[in-house]
């Protein structure tokens, strides 16, 4: 997706400029938060964190980005930097440290973000929200989204999204020699077992994560 830039109301970028201000573009889309001066530099082959700022203030002047230079930390995340007309397509909160579950631990503050599709570390994900309680036996409740990685295949014992005659489905995925077993993992439940020459089915992804809303 383009940014929204009237440039016939700007002065032109340079080459360089032109670069760094479409990198910086697609960060946010992608990420949906700033790139970190680091990044910008490790991008372009940037040695002083100094350099990436000179081309900031370029794109500022030129009426490309808006900046709070206030909030921005040396070597840091140019977190004050936006873009009118670029929407963040990722998803990002910020990750302010560890806490504990069993004995506390010193609570050291950070200032860090995380990103879910680096946290999953990979492409090709999709969310998708359950209904129903066929997998409860594995922590995975009603109203609770699930993180899928989209994929046409799965090993057995996987839990994958399934398309069983145009229903969808959440269960563990065994493939047998005349039949595909798809398995609640709800004691109280009866698995879904399909022949594939008489019904049609087909996998739709793979589960990765599990998001609830407490």
């Amino acid at each position: 997706m383009a940014a929204i830039v009237n440039k016939s109301e700007k002065p032109a970028l340079t080459d360089s400029q032109k670069r760094i201000f479409q990198f910086i573009c697609k960060y946010i889309q992608q990420s949906g938060y700033p790139p970190a001066i680091r990044d910008i530099g490790k991008a372009f082959d940037i040695a002083s964190p100094n350099g990436v700022m000179c081309h900031l203030r370029a794109l500022q002047k030129k009426g490309y980005i808006q900046r709070d230079e206030k909030n921005e930390e040396r070597g840091g995340r140019a977190r004050s930097i936006t873009i009118p007309g670029v929407s963040a397509g990722g998803f990002s909160l910020p990750l302010l440290g560890v806490v504990a579950a069993g004995k506390t631990i010193e609570a050291v503050e950070q200032d860090e973000r995380l990103e879910m599709r680096e946290l999953f570390n990979q492409d090709n994900l999709y969310v998708l929200k359950v209904r129903g309680t066929s997998m409860i036996e594995s922590q995975i409740a009603d109203g609770d989204f699930v993180i899928i990685k989209k994929q046409e295949t799965a090993d057995n014992g996987e839990k994958v999204v399934a398309m069983v005659d145009k229903a969808m489905t959440l269960k563990k995925f065994y493939k047998r020699k005349d039949h595909i077993r798809l398995e609640p993992c709800n004691s109280n439940m009866d698995p879904i077992i399909v022949d594939p020459a008489k019904e049609s089915v087909a996998v739709l992804g793979v589960l990765v994560g599990v998001i609830r809303k407490c």
